[in-house]
């Protein structure tokens, strides 16, 4: 079996059950179910034989619309072996926000939730006959005729031995898209190139100090739509010869159990989850000794949950890992308590901070603050947005890809994140435009204005607060957006009403940084223009 120039996730994987081929791989939290190396390449084998006999080939984008169930990370690696594309569509967005997704993607075939609508709106979006699975099935949607239908995923299998050749893939052929929010109404969908698929998991060890073998026992608890759940959990794992615990949804007491009866040794999660998880109404810290490698990213960590977990869960290596999904882990920090905003540059990356709105020269020094760039020549960087030419110029200028965060540099080289030049919110490991909540807030009856912003939370890491100037109420409010095509992660979790939302007097652009201050103040102060709903 020869290996193409640029490994494919399932060729990762398949060299580890080549090394190991008894070892544990996967255990599933809902069925007991459980795979040696060797039988999940036998597994993953059966289902892409089943794909190929459905006419999915190198190339075709295959939208994957589930959360952490066994079956989406089987799809995930099936679709690889065939050099297809999946596409990993959040499956908490509404179910015509994810039919106009594969509708603009292309999509060749797709799997979503044994819902009705989603079923409907995703058969509708695809072309005629296109493979379409929900794991549970089959399941018709709520529109009659022949669209609308879905078969369930355990059909979805083939005689391995009629398996095509595992195709030549180029460096530069997609391997993988993923979803992030960007400035209009659909989320962006990110395309990474074949070359990126081991290099992202690769940085697991320079950084993370994630080392190959069977003593990583990993709890899959972060989606897998999102590239810390698949690269930095999911299949660093399996290529690094550990094994993997599906946890099919989060639940922060089931987690706990988990770490014990498994004795899982590695975690990577957005710090909300580790949030969620010390909250849990059976949570000790014996119960979670066996952690050995706790990596966070997606937001910022709480203070006071940093010192608890470093305190408390006595044999855990904490480190802070920082990235998007277009560049992967950019800059981390191995020694984050009592520092944790501090990053330095990682092992695949180059970073420059230069003036705001500025080019790749013009550089700024210690104690001044900055705009993050990262070189975009690395192999973890990110090559398109699908379809988008002109995000995608507005993204990666003259060789550098614009983060969009503001930084201040150190005397150590050392950079201390301050906040977003575009004003992204990220809440729960999610990141959330404002633009796409104040779209829906300003049809809200007796809305003059309005404003999103995020602030700060101990739970979610920030929570999104809709700034309203007008006459409205916060429940109706709350009403309204429930009623809308936003996704429950984007609503508003409180409303500020204030007098004018501030903006800056030459070209109009809301002064979220000032509203955010008074926003606070309000919120803090229990002022009566602070509501929830």
């Amino acid at each position: 079996m020869t290996a193409p120039a640029a490994p494919t996730a399932y060729d990762l994987v398949w060299n580890q059950a080549d090394r190991s081929p008894d070892a544990p791989a996967i255990r599933d939290d809902r069925t007991d179910r459980q795979f040696t190396y060797r039988e999940l390449i036998a597994e993953l084998d059966a289902i892409a034989a089943g794909f190929a006999a459905r006419g999915i080939g190198p190339g075709d984008r295959v939208a994957t619309c589930l959360p952490n169930i066994l079956e989406h990370g089987l799809a995930l690696l099936a679709l690889t072996r065939l050099g297809a594309v999946p596409a990993l569509v959040n499956p908490r967005l509404k179910p015509v926000d994810i039919g106009r997704l594969v509708a603009a993607g292309g999509m060749k075939g797709a799997f979503v939730l044994p819902d009705p609508e989603a079923v409907s709106a995703v058969a509708a979006a695809l072309p005629d006959g296109a493979p379409l699975f929900a794991p549970g099935g089959p399941v018709a949607g709520p529109v009659a005729g022949p669209a609308g239908a879905a078969e369930d995923f355990t059909a979805c299998r083939a005689d391995a031995a009629c398996l095509p050749p595992r195709p030549a893939l180029d460096r530069e052929d997609p391997a993988i898209v993923f979803y992030t929010s960007g400035t209009t109404g659909l989320p962006k969908g990110v395309v990474l190139a074949q070359r990126t698929t081991e290099p992202r998991i690769l940085w697991l060890a320079t950084q993370g100090g994630v080392l190959h073998g069977p003593h990583t026992r990993a709890l899959g608890f972060m989606p897998l739509a999102h590239a810390i759940g698949f690269y930095g959990v999911f299949l660093v794992t399996l290529a690094f010869g550990g094994s993997y615990q599906v946890m099919s949804a989060f639940d922060p007491a089931a987690a706990v159990d988990l770490i014990e009866r498994e004795q899982l040794t590695y975690t990577f999660a957005a710090p909300t989850l580790y949030y969620a998880l010390t909250k849990a109404p059976n949570y000790a810290p014996e119960k979670v000794r066996s952690l050995r490698r706790v990596l966070y990213g997606g937001s910022n960590i709480p203070e006071e949950l940093i010192v608890h977990m470093d305190r408390c869960w006595e044999n855990a290596e904490i480190r802070h890992i920082y990235g998007t999904t277009e560049t992967m882990c950019s800059a981390y920090n191995p020694e984050p308590v009592g520092d944790h905003l501090a990053l330095r540059p990682g092992y695949f990356t180059r970073l420059r901070v230069v003036s705001l709105g500025g080019g790749p020269d013009d550089l700024i020094g210690p104690g001044e603050e900055g705009e993050l760039l990262v070189a975009a020549d690395a192999d973890t960087i990110f090559s398109e947005y699908l379809g988008r030419p002109d995000a995608t110029a507005e993204k990666v200028q003259d060789g550098w890809v614009r983060i969009g965060d503001v930084v201040t540099l150190d005397e150590r080289g050392y950079f201390t994140l301050r906040g977003r030049v575009d004003d992204m919110i990220r809440s729960g490991g999610e990141s959330i435009h404002p633009g796409e909540i104040e779209a829906v807030l300003q049809t809200a009856p007796g809305v003059d204005d309005c404003c999103a912003i995020g602030l700060p939370d101990e739970r979610w890491g920030q929570i999104v607060v809709g700034c309203i100037v007008g006459d409205a109420d916060a429940a109706a409010l709350d009403a309204h957006a429930r009623a809308s095509s936003l996704p429950g992660f984007m609503r508003p979790k409180a409303y500020f009403f204030c007098a004018e939302i501030p903006r800056n007097p030459g070209n109009g652009n809301m002064l979220r940084r000032l509203l955010r201050d008074t926003a606070a103040q309000a919120q803090n102060s229990g002022a009566p223009d602070w509501r929830t709903p």
